[in-house]
């Protein structure tokens, strides 16, 4: 193997000790320095995607070690966080599981599609790494924000919501290129620098950056329910 192609499995593992550093935060209950560390993971998972692309050393090999992984960081670790600072006894272990299920099952999915070299303009099906992104970001968001009764009912709904998301054929935007030549990428490159922002600024983050996760969902269901509806009009034309 050569050096170009260490290069981007070096990626690889610093997602995974980001991964296995935010277990060992979450075992401790320190969710905060977790779930960041989750979103430096995503942000190393993307790079090293584009790094094997831009110097032409896409292998089988590193998109399976990409996803043992993911599934360590976005799958095992939001699991763990959302098991352990909402729900607190044996059975309730099921929901998180089928979240931890969905993102493998998502995962396998995409290793099975034909690897093109072009850039995607959307993904099928929820990342795992958005949903864990919103997942561990919601355990901060309720902890600064917010405290109810209902916290239980409302940790098990997130997590079939977004496991449901993550199996689902609903296109959910890519990331923006640095050259953007329409208004919706001039958009996104918005979008995503005030999350870096946000980032930059954690006091201010705890609070914001939850709801801005979910506002990235939002185009994707927007699509699909036109989609939907442009199905409908066609079958009864």
């Amino acid at each position: 193997m050569t050096s170009r192609a260490v290069l981007p499995n070096l990626f690889t593992i610093g997602n995974l000790f980001c991964g296995f550093l935010a277990i060992h935060y979450i075992v401790a209950g320190n969710f905060v320095p977790a779930a960041w560390l989750i979103v430096l993971g995503a942000a190393l998972d993307n790079m090293d995607g584009k790094l094997a692309r831009h110097l032409g050393k896409n292998s089988h090999f590193g998109i399976e070690f990409d996803s043992l992984a993911d599934i360590c960081t976005f799958g095992m670790a939001p699991a763990l966080m959302i098991y352990t600072s909402h729900l607190n006894s044996g059975w309730e272990l099921i929901f998180p599981f089928l979240y931890l299920t969905c993102g493998a099952l998502r995962l396998a999915r995409f290793n099975t599609l034909p690897q093109g070299s072009g850039k995607k303009e959307f993904f099928t099906g929820l990342p795992i790494p958005c949903a864990a992104i919103i997942l561990t970001q919601y355990v901060v968001f309720a902890e600064q924000a917010w405290e109810t009764e209902h916290a239980v009912q409302l940790a098990v709904a997130i997590l079939f919501f977004l496991g449901a998301l993550m199996v689902s054929r609903i296109p959910f935007d890519t990331m923006p290129g640095l050259r953007a030549s329409t208004p919706w990428a001039r958009f996104k490159q918005f979008y995503f620098l005030t999350a870096l922002l946000l980032i930059i600024y954690p006091s201010t983050s705890r609070e914001f950056f939850f709801p801005l996760s979910m506002l990235y969902l939002l185009p994707g269901f927007c699509r699909w329910i036109s989609a939907l509806l442009s199905d409908e009009t066609t079958q009864h034309a």
